[in-house]
C-alpha cells in the first residue's frame, strides 16, 4: 500500500486495509443500533452501560496502565469527561431527532472544529488547506441545517449532534497530551476506565442509579444483542483493530480509512434496517462535509510509517 503523499510501501498489505474498514463498518452501524437501542433505553441509560461494560472489558489492562505518570491523571479526567459523559449523552439524545446519516456526516466536521479551537485555543497554524476545508465543511452542515428548516425536531437534533461534534473535537485537543504517553489501545482503557467512573460518580449523585439498573435489567434479547454490538465491537474490538492499523499504515491514510467510508456503511445500515434512504439534501450535504475534511487534509504530515505507540490525531471515533 502506498503512503498518502509518497511512495513508501506500508507494511502489512492489505490486512491493515482490512482491518480499519472492518473498523469503519463497525463504527459505521454503531449510531443504526444507537436507533434501534433507543426504544428500549434512555440515552443516559445506553451511555452508562456502554462504557461500564467497556470499563470491564479494558480492566486486564489496569496492570499497563501504572506507567501513565500522576501528572496526567487531570488531563485524563478531563478527556473521559468529554469523550465518555459529554460526547455519547448528546450523540445518543440527537439520535431521537434526526437520522443516523446526518449524525454521521455532522460528526464528520469534528477534526474540522478541532482545527479552529486548536488555532483560538492553542494558537495552532491553521494552513489554508485547512481553512478551505472549514468553510466547505460547514456549507455542508448549511445544507443539512436548510432541509431541516421547517423541522423543529430535526434541528433540535442538529444542535445536538453539533455539540457532540464540538464536544468530540475537544476530546480530540485533550487526548493529544495522551497519545504520546500510551499505546492507542491503553488510552482508550485509561479514558473508557475514568468515563465509567465519572459516569456513576453523575448517576448517583442525581439519584438515577436505580433506573439505569432497571433499564438495563429489562432489555429483551435484540436489545442485549444490540447492546453487547456498542460496548464489545464499537467500543473494544474495534481499537484493537484500529491500534493494528496504525501501527502498519501512514496515520493519514489510516484515519481516512477508518472516517471516511463511515456515511456509506451507515446509509447501507439505515436502508437494511429501518428502509429508509437519504435525500438529495443529505446527499449534497455528505459531499460538502467529507470534501471539506479530504481537503483539510491535503497538506498533512510528511510521509511515514506511523507508529502504534504515536496513536492518531485524529482521536478515537464514536
Amino acid at each position: 500500500m502506498v503512503g498518502v503523499g509518497g511512495s513508501r510501501s506500508e507494511r502489512g498489505g492489505w490486512l491493515p486495509v482490512a482491518a480499519l474498514l472492518l473498523v469503519s463498518a463497525a463504527w459505521g452501524v454503531h449510531s443504526v443500533v444507537g436507533v434501534a437501542l433507543e426504544r428500549q433505553l434512555s440515552p443516559l441509560q445506553l451511555t452508562v452501560a456502554r462504557f461500564s461494560i467497556g470499563a470491564l472489558l479494558y480492566t486486564p489492562l489496569l496492570p499497563r496502565l501504572r506507567r501513565l505518570p500522576r501528572s496526567a491523571l487531570r488531563q485524563l479526567a478531563v478527556t473521559g469527561v468529554l469523550w465518555a459523559v459529554l460526547f455519547p449523552l448528546f450523540f445518543y439524545e440527537s439520535l431521537r431527532y434526526i437520522s443516523p446519516v446526518e449524525s454521521v456526516l455532522v460528526i464528520n466536521t469534528s477534526p474540522l472544529i478541532a482545527a479552529l479551537l486548536g488555532r483560538i485555543f492553542l494558537q495552532e497554524k491553521l494552513r489554508t488547506a485547512q481553512a478551505v476545508g472549514l468553510l466547505i465543511g460547514f456549507a455542508g452542515v448549511g445544507v443539512a441545517v436548510a432541509g431541516s428548516w421547517s423541522a423543529s425536531g430535526s434541528l433540535l437534533g442538529l444542535l445536538l449532534i453539533a455539540l457532540a461534534s464540538a464536544t468530540f473535537a475537544g476530546y480530540t485537543l485533550s487526548a493529544r497530551s495522551l497519545v504520546g504517553r500510551l499505546p492507542v489501545v491503553e488510552m482508550v482503557a485509561a479514558i473508557s476506565i475514568v468515563g465509567a467512573l465519572e459516569l456513576w460518580t453523575i448517576t448517583l449523585a442525581t439519584g438515577n442509579a436505580g433506573l439505569v439498573v432497571e433499564g438495563v435489567i429489562r432489555l429483551n434479547t435484540s436489545g442485549w444483542i444490540e447492546l453487547g454490538y456498542v460496548a464489545i465491537v464499537v467500543s473494544t474490538l474495534s481499537y484493537v483493530l484500529y491500534g493494528y492499523g496504525l501501527s502498519h499504515s501512514h496515520s493519514s491514510s489510516a484515519a481516512a480509512l477508518a472516517f471516511y467510508p463511515q456515511v456509506i456503511f451507515t446509509a447501507l445500515a439505515q436502508l437494511a434496517w429501518f428502509g429508509t434512504g437519504i435525500g438529495w439534501l443529505t446527499a449534497v450535504s455528505a459531499v460538502l462535509i467529507l470534501g471539506g475534511v479530504v481537503v483539510s487534509r491535503t497538506s498533512s504530515r510528511k510521509p511515514g510509517i506511523s507508529r502504534f505507540r504515536r496513536g492518531s490525531r485524529s482521536g478515537a471515533p464514536v
